[in-house]
């Protein structure tokens, strides 16, 4: 009986997924690199990069180069901000600068400003309707 709970115990904490968080009320100026999931609350003038989720809460602010892989934003962003899967902006996230995403979600009332990019791999048109073309010639 002891042992079942012990286990999920266990399971819960070793999930695979490693958590940070940058509590409100703390101003960190440097470089944070994190191989799992990231909340920020707090004030960070740096770069960050993230290997996981960045979550950015109605007190966070980032200033600096950004880059995750997948990006919930209810605070501030300022900078270069590169998010290579899923770009959420909630309704009181603000971002400036240049943002570069897989896909995009905007809630009515986030501010966005600045050049945005679709990140993605572009089709070469141009070569494959000539490789088409000269197939097409060999079998006429």
């Amino acid at each position: 009986m002891f042992n079942s709970k012990s286990k999920m115990a266990k399971s819960s904490e070793s999930d695979g997924v490693m958590r940070n968080h940058l509590a409100a009320g703390t101003h960190v100026k440097g470089d944070i690199i994190t191989q799992g999931d990231i909340r920020i609350d707090g004030t960070v003038e740096g770069s960050l990069t993230s290997k996981g989720k960045l979550v950015v809460g109605n007190t966070g602010h980032i200033t600096g180069e950004i880059d995750c892989i997948t990006g919930h934003i209810s605070g501030t962003l300022e900078g270069t901000i590169s998010v290579s899967e899923m770009l959420k902006v909630m309704a009181t996230g603000k971002i400036s600068g240049e943002t570069s995403y897989g896909k995009l979600s905007v809630e009515p009332g986030a501010e966005l400003e600045g050049r945005l990019s679709i990140k993605g791999k572009v089709k070469d048109i141009s070569n494959s309707g000539k490789q088409q073309g000269q197939q097409a010639e060999k079998t006429a």
